[in-house]
C-alpha cells in the first residue's frame, strides 16, 4: 500500500493547525509526513509544520504559481506520486 491513511479536513484555524493536530493524535514526526495538496496554503502550511509537501499541477492553482511557492515536488502526473513516496 502506498499510505498508511488519507486525512481530509475543514477548519477555522487554518491548514497548519490541522496538520499539527495530526501529527500529535498519530503521534508522528514531521519527517515521516508527506503533504500533497493543489494550493499555494497548501505548501504554506507545510513548511510551517515543517513536512514535505508535494503540490500536483492539475488542481486549484497553476503550476507556474505553486512553483513560486517552492514546494518539495511539484508533479503533473498521479503516477509521479508513486516515486515521491518511494524516494522520500
Amino acid at each position: 500500500n502506498l499510505f498508511e491513511f488519507i486525512y481530509s479536513g475543514i477548519t477555522i484555524f487554518g491548514k497548519t493547525t490541522i496538520i499539527n493536530n495530526l501529527l500529535k493524535q498519530k503521534q508522528l514526526k514531521p519527517e515521516e509526513v508527506i503533504y500533497v495538496g493543489d494550493e499555494t496554503r497548501d505548501i504554506e502550511a507545510s513548511k510551517k509544520a515543517n513536512i514535505k509537501v508535494v503540490a500536483v499541477s492539475w488542481g486549484f492553482n497553476s503550476p507556474e504559481v505553486l512553483a513560486k511557492q517552492n514546494p518539495n515536488y511539484l508533479i503533473h502526473h498521479p503516477s509521479e506520486l508513486l516515486d515521491v513516496v518511494n524516494n522520500s
